[in-house]
């Protein structure tokens, strides 16, 4: 039974114990009706202690109310911000996944060019032993050449010296030769001498015969001839020279080859 029921009992109650007592009070008891004991109950402390009560219990109800609603907005304000943080979580998470493909992305591109710089330093380790082995194998060559050179240069010096020598001991006859021959060697270019016979053709006996001669190497070489005599007859007569190294038996036997071949 609720407050506001017992209050309208109570209402009730007393308006109709007020009825009662006023219609006993207005007509004469019966001669039958017993003697009832008189009570005194007071009515309106009830009904001011049951407002007190009822004052208190809507406090009570509104102050419930008033917790409940706090608590349910406090619940739901928990709510939201567990949500938000769930959100923020969840965004975390998708932010550090992206982040976590991107340094995968990342690792693996600079794994690869690891193993290309890899390859790379590979390759030009390679190169470079090839190049040492090159290298290695060019300066043998160079030094192999650089001996063959030194001694065709000591060769060569033991030539000139054996020319020079022979050319003192020539010089008397070389001298006759220039003067009632008609002989003249002259310096042509570097390492040539240039050897020049007159009194050779009866029809003009001033008309100049000529070889140049290279002595770069330590064998002799006839480079030219004016006027030009047969190859064969040349190359003997150089054979020859290189073989004996006497000098003034191919000045003889190349005027006579002048002569001999009536040009």
């Amino acid at each position: 039974m609720s407050v506001a029921s017992l209050k309208s009992g109570i209402d009730s109650l007393d308006i109709g114990a007020v009825s009662g007592t006023m219609g006993r009070d207005s007509s004469p008891p019966s001669a039958a009706t017993p003697n009832l004991p008189q009570f005194s109950f007071d009515f309106d402390r009830l009904r001011r202690d049951m407002d007190a009560f009822q004052a208190k219990f809507d406090a009570f109800i509104a102050d419930g109310r008033k917790r409940i609603l706090e608590d349910r907005n406090a619940f739901e304000k928990e709510i939201t911000d567990a949500q938000e943080q769930e959100q923020q979580m969840s965004n975390q998470i998708e932010y550090y996944k992206e982040k976590e493909a991107e340094l995968a992305q990342e690792s693996a591109r600079e794994q690869q060019e690891l193993q290309e710089t890899e390859s790379s330093i590979a390759e030009f380790t390679r190169k470079k032993q090839d190049l040492i082995v090159l290298r290695d194998a060019v300066v043998a060559q160079i030094r192999e050449t650089q001996s063959v050179v030194d001694k065709k240069l000591a060769e060569r010096g033991q030539d000139r010296a054996k020319f020079l020598a022979q050319s003192s001991l020539n010089a008397p006859e070389l001298a006759f030769w220039e003067k009632n021959l008609g002989l003249r060697i002259e310096g042509f270019d570097d390492d040539q001498l240039k050897i020049v016979f007159t009194l050779i053709s009866e029809s003009t006996w001033s008309r100049e015969y000529y070889v140049v001669m290279d002595l770069s190497d330590p064998d002799y070489e006839i480079i030219r001839c004016d006027p030009q005599l047969h190859k064969d007859v040349v190359d003997g007569i150089v054979t020859r020279l290189n073989e004996s190294r006497d000098f003034g038996k191919f000045l003889k036997d190349i005027r006579s080859a002048f002569k001999a071949s009536g040009l």
